[in-house]
C-alpha cells in the first residue's frame, strides 16, 4: 500500500502546538463520526502529547464527540506497575480520560498490560496487547484500523519505543514487541511495530523543541529508519507532522519521496511541506500585503478570535476569502443564502452582513458545540435576526428544506465534510433558482484531486463531486485554484441554469 505524502504544519510554540493538535483531533473525530463508527485512536505520551490531551479535556468541543464510539489505544508503554506516574496510561487518565467520566465507556480504553504477578515480563504484556488488538479487529484484519495514530518523537528520532539501531525496527510479523534495553529510562517498554503503525489511516507526528530539529530534518529528508525511526512513520491516507517553530527545520518546497522501513523502497509521491515551505511563506506574505485592500472589520476579527479562544480548529476561510464571498453575494443581489458548515461563524458573518435588512441566511452545522460558538459571535455582531442556525446532519437538514418547499436561495456556500460533497451539491441545486451561485470550497486539496487512486476519503469525495457536477445539465461551472495563508487549494463556482 502506497504511504500518504508528508504534510508539515508549523506552530509558534509548544503551547499553541498542543492546543492546535487537540482542536484538530476533536474536529477529526466529529468528522469521522458523521460516517463511521467506532473510531480508533492511538494516543502518545510525552510533554506535548499529554498537554494536547489536557487541551481536549478543556475544550467545549469535546462534548460534540460521541465518546461511546471512540476506542483509545497506546503506541507504546513503559512497563511499570499499574498507576505508576511514569506510565503513559496514568498520565492520559489524569489529563483526559478521568475528565470524560461516564461519557467514555471503560471498555473503550485499551491500556497496555502493566507489570504484575500475572504479567511478569514485557513479552507477556506484548502478547496480551496483541490479543486485545485482534479482539477488536474488523473483518478479517489482525487489529483495528486506526483512524488517527499519534506519535511523539525523541531527539534521537525514536517513535513509540522504536529506537535507532534496534532489532525491533526489523520486526515484520508481530504487531507488538517488548523492549528490554531502552536508551531512555525506564529500560523495559512495550511498543507497536512498524507494520501496525503503517496500517493506520492517519499518522500524526508531534514534536516540539530545538533539540528535535535535527531529527525532524532527517526524518523529512527520508533517511534510513535505522538511524531515525521517525522516518518510517507513515499513514495510508495521511501523514501529518505537527511542529513548533523551534523543531521545524528549513525544508525545500519539494523533496525526496520519503522514508522507508527496512526492506522497502519509497515511492515517488514526494514530500509536500506546507507552512514550512518557502512557497507557503510567500503565499501568506502576499495575503498579509493585500490585507489593507481586504480590510477585515474589527467585528469579523472578533468572530475569528472567539472561534480560536473556544479551541475550534483554524480551518475557516481567510479574510480574503470571506471578502470574496461577500462580493459574490452582493453581486447577485442575494436575499437568501444557504451555508453548509458553520464552524465558528466566520464565513457566516461575511455572508450575513452582505444581505439587506430583510435578508435571510440559513446555516447548517453538525456540532452543537461549534454552533454555540457561532451563535454567540453572530449575536454579538447583531446579526442574529438574519441568521437561522440549524444543528444536525447536513443531509437530513437539506432534505427537510427540500420537503418543506422553502423559498429558493440566491447563493449557496458549501464548506463541510468532503466525503458528501456530491449529495450536498445535489440538494443545493434543488434548493436554487435559475442564476443561483453555488460556491464549493476546498476542492483542490494540494493538487491531490488528480490522483484517482488517492487513499484519502476526502479526496475521493471531491472527485465524486467533480464527476457528478460535470454530468449535471442543471449547472455551469468552473474551478479556481487558490494559494494563500490557508495553503494550496481552490473552490468550485457553479451557476444554476
Amino acid at each position: 500500500m502506497t504511504p500518504a505524502p508528508l504534510e508539515v504544519l508549523v506552530h509558534p510554540d509548544a503551547e499553541v502546538l498542543a492546543a492546535a493538535t487537540a482542536a484538530r483531533l476533536l474536529t477529526r473525530l466529529v468528522d469521522l463520526q458523521s460516517h463511521r463508527s467506532p473510531v480508533h485512536v492511538v494516543l502518545t505520551g510525552g510533554t506535548v502529547g499529554i498537554a494536547a490531551l489536557r487541551e481536549v479535556a478543556a475544550s467545549p468541543v469535546r462534548d460534540a464527540v460521541d465518546w461511546t464510539g471512540v476506542h483509545l489505544w497506546w503506541g507504546d508503554e513503559r512497563f511499570l506497575p499499574d498507576g505508576d506516574p511514569d506510565r503513559n496510561e496514568t498520565q492520559a487518565r489524569d489529563a483526559l480520560i478521568d475528565a470524560l467520566g461516564d461519557a467514555l465507556p471503560a471498555g473503550n480504553v485499551h491500556p497496555v498490560p502493566a507489570l504484575s504477578d500475572d504479567v511478569p515480563d514485557g513479552e507477556t504484556a506484548a502478547r496480551r496487547y496483541a490479543a486485545e488488538l485482534r479482539a477488536h479487529a474488523a473483518g478479517s484484519g489482525l487489529a483495528p484500523r486506526f483512524d488517527v495514530l499519534l506519535l511523539g518523537m525523541g531527539p534521537d528520532g525514536h517513535i513509540a519505543s522504536l529506537f535507532p539501531d534496534r532489532t525491533s525496527l526489523f520486526e515484520a510479523n508481530a504487531m507488538v514487541v517488548a523492549e528490554h534495553d531502552s536508551p531512555k529510562p525506564p529500560s523495559e517498554r512495550v511498543s507497536l511495530t512498524f507494520p501496525l503503525i503503517r496500517s493506520a489511516r492517519e499518522v500524526w507526528v508531534v514534536a516540539a523543541g530545538a533539540e528535535k530539529a535535527p531529527a525532524v530534518a532527517r526524518a523529512l529528508a527520508g533517511v534510513d529508519v535505522r538511524t531515525t525511526p521517525a522516518a518510517g512513520a507513515r499513514g495510508t491516507e495521511r501523514t501529518l507532522w505537527l511542529l513548533d517553530l523551534a523543531a521545524a527545520p528549513p525544508v525545500p518546497a519539494a523533496g525526496p519521496a520519503g522514508a522507508t522501513t527496512p526492506g522497502e523502497h519509497a515511492g515517488d509521491e514526494g514530500l509536500r511541506p506546507r507552512s514550512a515551505s518557502n512557497a507557503a511563506r510567500a503565499w501568506a506574505a502576499v495575503d498579509a500585503y493585500v490585507a489593507p485592500l481586504v480590510d477585515e472589520p474589527d467585528v469579523a476579527r472578533d468572530v475569528r478570535t472567539s472561534a480560536a479562544d473556544a479551541g475550534l480548529p483554524d480551518i475557516a476561510v481567510s479574510a480574503a476569502q470571506g471578502r470574496l464571498l461577500e462580493i459574490l453575494a452582493r453581486s447577485v443581489g442575494a436575499r437568501r443564502v444557504l451555508e453548509i458548515g458553520t464552524l465558528g461563524g466566520y464565513s457566516t458573518w461575511w455572508l450575513a452582513q452582505s444581505l439587506p435588512p430583510q435578508g435571510r441566511l440559513v446555516t447548517l452545522e453538525l456540532s452543537e458545540a461549534h454552533a454555540d460558538v457561532g451563535r454567540a459571535s453572530l449575536e454579538a455582531a447583531g446579526l442574529q435576526d438574519r441568521v437561522e442556525l440549524v444543528v444536525g446532519a447536513a443531509l437530513t437538514s437539506l432534505d427537510d428544506l427540500v420537503a418543506s418547499g422553502t423559498e429558493p436561495f440566491d447563493l449557496v456556500f458549501v464548506d463541510a465534510d468532503k466525503e458528501q460533497l456530491a449529495p450536498y451539491v445535489d440538494r443545493a441545486i434543488a434548493l436554487s433558482r435559475p442564476g443561483t451561485l453555488i460556491v464549493v470550497d476546498n476542492v483542490v486539496r494540494d493538487g491531490a484531486v488528480v490522483d484517482p487512486e488517492h487513499p484519502d476519503t476526502r479526496v475521493q469525495g471531491v472527485r465524486a463531486f467533480y464527476a457528478r457536477a460535470a454530468a449535471d445539465d442543471r449547472i455551469d461551472g468552473t474551478v479556481v485554484q487558490t494559494v494563500g495563508e490557508k495553503g494550496y487549494d481552490g473552490f468550485a463556482l457553479l451557476r444554476v441554469r
